[in-house]
């Protein structure tokens, strides 16, 4: 497996440092540690020696955030690779890690700031590598901890297949696997007489829409049988991406695994909206996994 780690020195991209150092990542995996030097255009009228010397200044430090991280990670990766690649915007930065991200399996960034109504918002650059890295994409969020509770959400979709196969990828002999499928509440306008006839052509479906899930869970379980120390599955009514969080929070998961949705533009993966709500809300880390 080939790991991407992207750094800029801060609190939370050294708390993604400490999650890999600690994760269920391969040991064979290849990690690569990248930070980018960051330098905004200056004003009209700066002297260009002002210029040289922000520019190293800028260089100096994300050399320090790149060699911080690898020092943490090199613990567990003694070969693990540093690189510091120059960046004239925050727009650059965000497309600097998404073309890195290239010939990566996974990349790995922290989350940043703590936004209204309890809710951890993500960093421009994590969010934007989340949407469009071409790989998987891990965001780590909340104090780094060893990964024992993880949570699956199941669609029934190839890209939720994917999710359970690239976590079975992973070291999780001593972790607890809880596989969640959730079904929607039947999409029915306000409008709309609710009939005998019409009640219950919308239980049948609700029912099959239950089997179907149901044969994703068995699908997905086996793929983690004997990966994990345990796998538990079942389906649940609600609004996925809401389901999911609440899920996590009560259950005190310390990773959320869930698949990407759709083909944007460019060719670049998107992000589907029960990924989204998940990487905004949930306040442990988040992987999302890419079909490639």
């Amino acid at each position: 497996m080939r790991v991407l780690l992207a750094t800029d020195g801060s609190q939370e991209a050294r708390a993604a440092a400490e999650w890999l150092r600690d994760s269920p990542i391969p040991a064979d995996a290849r990690v690569r540690v990248l930070s980018v030097a960051s330098m905004p255009r200056p004003p009209v009228g700066v002297p260009p020696a002002a210029r040289r010397e922000f520019a190293e200044w800028a260089r100096d430090e994300a050399r320090r955030a790149a060699d911080g991280a690898r020092a943490i990670v090199a613990a567990r990766w003694p070969n693990a690779a540093a690189e510091v690649t120059n960046g004239d915007a925050l727009s650059d930065v965000r497309e600097v890690v998404v073309n890195a991200a290239a010939d990566a399996d996974l990349v790995v960034v922290g989350a940043r700031g703590l936004g209204a109504i309890r809710r951890m918002f993500l960093g421009s650059v994590s969010l934007a590598v989340a949407r469009h890295a071409p790989c998987s994409v891990l965001v780590v969020r909340g104090t780094p901890r060893p990964v024992k509770r993880v949570l699956v959400g199941i669609d029934g979709s190839p890209d939720a297949l994917a999710a359970a196969r690239f976590l079975a990828s992973l070291a999780l002999a001593d972790a607890s696997v809880k596989l969640v499928a959730v079904l929607e509440p039947p999409a029915t306008p306000a409008d709309v007489v609710m009939t005998p006839q019409l009640v219950d052509a919308v239980q049948r479906t609700q029912e099959a829409r239950r089997e179907e899930l149901r044969r994703a869970l068995a699908d997905a379980g086996a793929v983690l049988k004997g990966v994990a120390a345990s796998v538990d599955a079942s389906v649940v009514e609600g609004h996925p991406g809401s389901v999911l969080v609440k899920t996590a929070a009560e259950g005190n998961h310390d990773l959320i695994v869930v698949g990407s949705r759709g083909l944007g533009a460019m060719q670049r993966l998107l992000l589907g909206s029960v990924s989204e709500t998940v990487l905004h809300e949930a306040r442990c880390p988040v992987l999302i996994v890419k079909r490639r």
